[in-house]
């Protein structure tokens, strides 16, 4: 498994029956009581320290990640389970989804869990619940899989471990960053400034075991004992710098639903700069604060590109193509009126038979007035007798 190592834990929650008395004060009223509820409904959400820890639930009122897609090249993932169905899209075409799936579905869970269960009260919640998850397999195409997440429109790319001396994939993540998406993975490696490198950290704010050293971190989150969703449908508990680089791809998601005018560049720069001081000096993620941060660079950006507004301006008047569409629009109502008039006309021939039927009688009664006269015209000729 790349990167990492978890653990596998099972708690669950039971609902309790209506007590003892109170069947028995049913019984003696001759009441019939409803089945009590037996379902266990297991709810891992006071284990999930992370979410308060960087005051992700805080910012949950305005921005859930909706409408983000978060890519996740290089990773297998359980699209069945019940705390990711429905935010997950797996593309084979660089590799099979295979069962393999212990560090995939663990992100995915951080990134975008939604719970289960009734009103979701079960399960474990990620980072961004909303957000959309493009799962891209693969064991030797990490570089295609990222070119396709950016071909996709992904806004976060994260990737499932640190970068190695791959020349491909350095360019896959420098056209990632040109083409729109943050780029997020663990720290350690190959320096690759299109990648926000992110360590881990525990409960206690220190450095997970075997961390890089701080010239190669450029943020730290979360990364010790992060309960998740995990393999055979149930959750588990993960530690690693992958995790936490998940729990920063979650956090620019949220960020990216809010305020989509904002680059990856300034996604980053809110995460880095709206941070709070972390082990060593280390900017630790705080999504509150990254979310004031963003707000700030955000009132200087307009939703509406400009440049594409002067450029329309430059060219034909608005009015004009108005006017022109009006034209089409009233051409194709008069030719829809006179079609209507001629198809409605006479639809079942009705006219045209009557005429027919009219020529037949005027015959009719044409030759019947010849044939009235011709008594007439021999009476009128016969001979007339002589006078002697």
């Amino acid at each position: 498994m790349l990167g990492g190592n978890s653990r596998s834990r099972t708690y669950s929650r039971h609902l309790l029956s209506a007590t003892a008395g109170t069947c028995a004060s049913l019984v003696v009223l001759g009441l019939t009581a409803a089945p009590a509820a037996s379902a266990e409904i297991p709810d891992f959400r006071p284990d999930q320290w992370a979410l308060a820890s960087i005051g992700a639930q805080d910012v949950w009122d305005s921005t859930q990640g909706q409408g983000i897609t978060v890519a996740l090249p290089g990773v297998s993932v359980d699209e069945e389970h019940p705390d990711l169905r429905d935010n997950v899209e797996i593309v084979t075409e660089f590799g099979d989804n295979g069962a393999d799936d212990e560090q995939g579905t663990a992100a995915a869970g951080l990134v975008a869990g939604h719970g289960h269960g009734m009103d979701a009260d079960g399960g474990v919640l990620g980072v961004a619940p909303e957000a959309n998850v493009l799962v891209l397999p693969t064991e030797d195409d990490l570089a295609g899989a990222v070119r396709h997440a950016t071909d996709e429109d992904a806004q976060v790319i994260l990737l499932p471990e640190e970068i190695g001396d791959d020349g491909d994939l350095a360019e896959a993540t420098a056209a990632a960053a040109s083409g729109g998406a943050l780029v997020v993975g663990p720290a350690g490696g190959n320096e690759d400034p299109n990648v926000l490198a992110v360590a881990g950290v525990d409960e206690d704010g220190a450095l997970i075991p075997e961390s890089p050293d701080a010239a190669e971190i450029d943020l730290v989150a979360p990364g010790a004992d992060l309960r998740t969703a995990g393999q055979d449908l149930r959750q588990a508990d993960v530690t690693g710098a992958p995790y936490a680089a998940a729990v920063v791809a979650g956090s620019a998601a949220l960020l990216s639903a809010e305020y989509p005018q904002l680059g990856p560049d300034q996604v980053r720069e809110a995460l880095v700069e709206g941070s709070r001081e972390g082990p060593g000096g280390l900017p630790s993620l705080h999504v509150g604060d990254a979310v004031a941060q963003a707000s700030g660079t955000a009132e200087d950006i307009s939703l509406i590109d400009e440049d594409l507004v002067q450029e329309q301006d430059s060219g034909v008047p608005v009015w004009v193509w108005f006017a022109l569409v009006g034209v089409v629009i009233v051409l194709v109502v008069l030719l829809l009126v006179l079609w209507v008039r001629r198809s409605s006309a006479d639809p079942y021939g009705v006219k045209a038979e009557r005429e027919a039927e009219d020529a037949e009688l005027a015959a009719a009664r044409a030759e019947q007035a010849r044939a009235e006269e011709r008594p007439s015209r021999r009476k009128k000729g016969g001979r007339r007798r002589k006078t002697r």
